[in-house]
């Protein structure tokens, strides 16, 4: 069970991350690791679909509807504490925080992937000793309910994910916290509320603990070396 954990988190790291062309070179390669993984049926399934879809549909389609989804919806935002800490200098701090605990495991990011990227964090989970493992997915559980429950509203391919990540936790969701989140966060997307936010002036962090600096001293890191990160 322990291997299946750590293989679920690398094969979510993969399709979470931003389509290439690689993700399609290697479609039947995957296909092939997920047939012979110990994986549910349903978890199978669902990482099946994805593969699937990533390598039948078009590149730039593919990469259409992740930016729409993961860089202009707020709400599905990626960053895991933009929607803790949203952009306060916390955010900064509990970045240094979480590269740290990479480097401790001898990971290090790639170009200017930053530490709370959920693909990177999962990355992370999937080399970490079972126990740990466990606990990296429990801790971000309500942050996995609200974007399950967002893409599942849009019917996106990628809930399925959200959902086998959610189950694997092994905690249920604060049903409070989830909720309060969802309605916090409803008009997030709105054009207009983005344009106001990105209006406001950026926060002044301080350079030890700003997301460019974590950038600046994050090299290296890619997780499977099939994967790059997006500039």
């Amino acid at each position: 069970m322990s291997q299946s954990l750590s293989f679920l988190c690398q094969l979510s790291a993969i399709f979470l991350r931003y389509p290439d062309e690689l993700i399609k070179q290697e479609s039947v390669e995957l296909g092939t690791l997920i047939s012979l993984s110990n994986l549910s049926i349903e978890q199978k399934k669902a990482f099946d679909e994805i593969r699937i879809f990533l390598e039948k549909t078009p590149l730039l389609d593919a990469q259409s509807q992740y930016v729409q989804l993961f860089d202009m919806s707020p709400s599905l935002s990626l960053y895991l504490f933009q929607h803790v800490h949203g952009d306060s200098r916390m955010r900064g701090q509990a970045m240094v925080d979480l590269l740290e605990e990479y480097r401790s495991a001898g990971l290090d990011l790639q170009g200017n992937e930053l530490p709370d990227f959920l693909p990177a964090y999962l990355e992370y989970a999937s080399v970490c000793d079972p126990q740990k493992t466990q606990e990296l997915l429990t801790e971000i559980v309500d942050i996995l309910a609200v974007l399950n429950r967002r893409l599942q509203e849009r019917r996106s391919i990628y809930s399925g994910i959200f959902q086998i990540l959610q189950e694997e936790s092994k905690r249920l969701p604060d049903k409070e916290v989830v909720h309060a989140h969802l309605r916090d966060t409803a008009v997030m997307d709105d054009p207009a509320t983005l344009d106001m936010r990105y209006e406001e002036k950026p926060v002044t962090f301080d350079h030890a603990s700003s997301p460019a600096a974590c950038s600046a001293a994050c090299t290296g890191y890619s997780g499977k070396d099939h994967v790059e990160a997006r500039a």
